[in-house]
């Protein structure tokens, strides 16, 4: 079912696949939790699915608090915390699950958990490839997955940094139906519209946030990214 949301001066058309692009520390993940408090306020039947990449889960909660997500709808968000030791996918309670998303069958698992009336995250795609043994396979099995999901009414949002994997962040831009680019200017972020099939300003429009979520974030950022990778390295 297509339906229009307006959000931060983007009229967006859904359901769509979108890629938040930019350089590291330009608070891609921060537009897209924004986003789905936003959303969940309008379209409170829907569920949100987030996968724990680059930021520990109490921090993704404290900034979706910090947005206004209000407290019926904590129970609507399911987490899939990225753990590059797990062998497979599994819950660990409730609403929240562990696996290693660098793995192409669990990344494919962790998304057919979203349905209809669902919004996908992934925060830091880039860190989910530094991971992977075969990082041009992984990008295939995210851009048909999300193919066939949007088919049934899924939206997601994937964010990379531009600067690494290039050739990757190529095809999934071509395959997106919206593509952001996101723009540091000292402290400020802009955003400017490369690719959209809504309604979108033509010149970079500014993305604001509570400084105290950016601040929080990019170091539980630093140190989370600095562990996973660690971890890979001493498997």
């Amino acid at each position: 079912m297509a339906m229009r949301f307006h959000f931060n001066s983007f009229e967006f058309e859904l359901p769509a696949f979108s890629i938040l692009s930019g350089p590291m520390a330009a608070a891609k993940p921060l537009f897209a939790q924004k986003f789905i408090v936003e959303f969940l306020k309008k379209y409170p039947d829907w569920r949100v699915l987030y996968f724990a990449t680059s930021s520990p889960i109490c921090g993704i909660l404290r900034n979706l608090r910090i947005f206004g997500l209000r407290n019926d709808d904590r129970g609507k968000i399911t987490f899939l915390d990225y753990q590059p030791s797990c062998e497979e996918l599994r819950e660990i309670e409730r609403n929240y699950y562990m696996g290693n998303f660098s793995d192409k069958n669990q990344l494919e698992k962790g998304l057919k958990m979203g349905g209809e009336k669902t919004i996908i995250i992934i925060p830091s795609f880039t860190l989910l490839l530094v991971g992977a043994e075969d990082k041009e396979e992984l990008g295939k099995t995210l851009m048909r997955t999300l193919s066939e999901l949007k088919a049934k009414g899924v939206v997601s949002f994937v964010a990379v940094n531009s600067k690494m994997f290039e050739g990757i962040n190529a095809i999934l831009e071509d395959e997106a139906d919206n593509v952001l680019e996101f723009i540091k200017r000292g402290d400020d972020v802009h955003i400017l519209t490369k690719k959209f099939k809504g309604k979108a300003p033509e010149v970079e429009v500014p993305f604001k946030f509570p400084r105290e979520a950016f601040q929080s974030t990019k170091k539980e950022v630093a140190e989370r990214t600095a562990r996973i990778i660690r971890e890979k390295k001493g498997m």
